[in-house]
């Protein structure tokens, strides 16, 4: 029968299946000593040997190998197929139980190696496979020991924590909420933390010798962490800039959930010669949660603990240029879906108003925001416009905080995603509204209200390009904008304060900048890059304060090599010379997937490695951070592994 027809087969070769089992007459097997060094047992006449091969003693317990092996006399030149054995397996029983493998035979033993073994030190391993992989028994006792060519794992989720009593609301927290509750909050889940912490000085008193000097550091690390939390709850208590920059961040990420989620709301011809939305949504109100879009499905306005602990340990650095925790490298380590996006972008509006708050007249470029994939950077454009959407809404509102200078983002990626020049975005526009060519300008929908943008066919030869705009500007010349086309949109009236055109994000020089790291390879061959970095003409103005890199994981090996050497050039044009000293930028970054980090920024950014701090730092098990939590009753993912050889 063909497996993949169901056809029969005529005059084919036919595989009948013999199956062959042995179990040692159920006799026990007397295992080889340092002596005997290896034994065999022969499998009645099938030709398959069985092999029991000492290793070497550690403590009380000895070292096995156990082999299954094809030991038929070769009759033939060629390996014919009544030679071979198929889905081959064997599983080992012992009364008395297995012990778990060592691990002192590796050489190196660093600090993330101590780390997990602490931290797992309650995952046994009992087994490693030859050509195969191993299972064993589930259970406290392990009674049994399995090859397995097909072996899956299940890793539970690791989930954002919640604190009893702690809702971290943004309105709440906004100017619309108290102040006074805001930081009865925030100091009852610093209080929750340390009750945590304490929590493990006892846990730690009962661990193995092996682990205590391990723990005392995870320990240290989890008070500096406290430590920085409550020094920023201080000052937010203390500080009436940063209290304003704090209040007004939580305005601006509530108001980036409620736009950010509202669907796509298509343009179609309406037939009287102009277009209109299919279905339009109506515009929320940060106030009123009735006007919440889906809100029955969605939660909007409320702060991971994590993505809050996170943004109050850097309200100083982003304050206080001189201060020591602004050469501390921060990396958030999370789970993906996790929500590290958020804390970023929080940290990033908050970044924005203490900056205008200290000078309301900047315009210079805060903060550089760096990724790997130029599909991602599209992707995270979208989120951060939105962002900086409500940014700049809530600048026009109040002009006498924050300036007359508009709150801008960019996007710096190669020529294949957005046009280099203004005239070849001019250009492009012009193909786009004859029907021709491909679009290049990677904003599809207003970050603000929805709606489509790009180009709607609108009758049989003819185009409307709602969004897109070519700006007139005199003598033949023109330029590149977005403003939305839906009449309910804030932006509808004035352009978005998008740049994708390099030539105009050197001009503009964006609030927030979003690009690729090999795009920084291009600054010796751009002199005007220069002003992304606060200089005109040689003369230094203004510099970033912050610089996020994502997806950390991702630059390493031969990248990562080439983006070390640019990091030296990008950290010095960023570096503000003054007769106090010298003022760095802040530099945070995220990962899901990351081992080694203190050694990898390190050699990327030329820091000492007691300089890098993982955030959340670890506690003493590995589901459970306080932040994030293992849930062993959920569902998580399953990995599968098969070797075809070995079928």
């Amino acid at each position: 029968m063909d497996p993949a027809t169901g056809e029969r087969l005529e005059n084919k070769y036919k595989y009948p299946r013999t199956a062959l089992a042995w179990e040692n007459d159920n006799a026990p097997l007397i295992l080889p000593t340092p002596t005997d060094g290896l034994k065999k047992f022969p499998i009645g006449t099938t030709g398959l040997q069985f092999d029991i091969t000492y290793r070497y003693r550690t403590g009380d317990s000895c070292i096995y190998t156990f082999t299954l092996e094809n030991a038929k006399p070769k009759v033939k030149e060629n390996i014919s197929d009544e030679e071979c054995f198929f889905q081959c397996k064997f599983k080992l029983f012992s009364e008395k139980g297995f012990s778990p493998l060592s691990d002192s035979q590796r050489i190196t033993q660093d600090e993330d190696y101590q780390s997990n073994q602490l931290l797992y030190r309650n995952v046994r391993n009992y087994a490693i496979g030859h050509g195969c992989a191993a299972d064993w028994d589930d259970s406290e006792s392990v009674l049994w020991i399995t090859t397995a060519i097909f072996p899956k794992y299940d890793i539970k989720p690791i989930v954002p924590s919640a604190i009893k009593g702690v809702s971290l609301d943004m309105l709440k927290m906004s100017p619309y909420g108290s102040f006074a509750d805001t930081i009865r909050e925030l100091r009852m889940m610093c209080a929750k933390y340390r009750e945590w912490i304490n929590g493990l000085r006892t846990i730690r008193q009962d661990l193995s010798t092996e682990y205590k000097i391990t723990a005392d550091r995870h320990i240290t690390n989890c008070e500096t962490c406290l430590s920085r939390m409550e020094k920023g709850v201080e000052l937010l208590e203390q500080n009436e800039n940063i209290r304003i920059a704090f209040q007004y961040m939580n305005l601006a990420m509530l108001m980036q959930q409620l736009h950010y989620n509202l669907p796509l709301q298509k343009w179609e011809d309406n037939g009287a010669g102009d277009i209109s939305l299919v279905n339009p949504v109506s515009m929320p109100v940060v106030t009123d949660d009735s006007t919440w879009h889906n809100k029955e499905q969605r939660v909007y306005g409320k702060w991971r603990p994590f993505q809050l602990a996170f943004v109050l340990m850097n309200l100083r650095a982003m304050y206080d240029r001189d201060c020591n925790e602004r050469g501390i490298v921060d990396l958030i380590w999370f789970p993906t879906g996790g929500g590290k996006t958020e804390a970023y972008l929080g940290l990033s509006a908050y970044t924005i108003f203490i900056r205008r708050l200290m000078n309301k007249d900047d315009k210079g470029t805060a903060i550089l925001m760096r990724y790997t994939l130029r599909l991602l950077t599209a992707q995270q454009y979208e989120r951060a416009s939105a962002m900086i959407c409500a940014c700049d809404l809530i600048r026009k509102s109040h002009e006498d905080l924050f300036g007359k200078n508009r709150i801008t983002i960019g996007l710096w990626v190669g020529s294949s995603t957005t046009p280099n020049k203004v005239s070849g975005a001019v250009k492009a526009y012009e193909k786009l509204y004859r029907g021709e060519g491909s679009n290049p300008f990677v904003i599809l929908k207003c970050p603000w209200c929805g709606a489509q943008m790009g180009p709607v066919q609108k009758g049989k030869n003819q185009w409307e390009l709602p969004g897109y705009r070519k700006v007139p500007l005199g003598r033949r010349k023109f330029g590149f904008a977005f403003r939305c086309r839906n009449h309910q949109c804030d932006f509808s009236t004035e352009d978005l304060p998008l740049f994708v055109v390099d030539e105009s994000i050197y001009e503009e020089t964006p609030t927030l900048l979003l690009g690729t790291v090999d795009k920084f390879a291009m600054l010796p061959f751009r002199p005007n890059a220069q002003k992304i970095f606060g200089y005109e003409n040689g003369v230094k103005n203004t510099s970033p304060d912050l610089i996020i890199q994502d997806e950390l994981h991702l630059i390493s090996g031969p990248l990562g090599s080439m983006v070390g050497h640019y990091e030296t050039l990008i950290h010095e044009l960023c570096t503000t010379r003054t007769a106090s000293g010298d003022i760095h930028p802040k530099i945070i970054a995220s990962t899901a997937t990351i081992s080694r980090a203190k050694e990898q920024c390190h050699a990327l950014y030329g820091c000492d490695q007691n300089d890098v701090f993982q955030f959340p730092p670890s506690g003493l098990d590995a589901g459970n951070s306080f932040f994030a939590e293992e849930k062993r009753n959920q569902n998580g993912r399953r990995y599968v592994g098969i070797l075809a050889t070995g079928s």
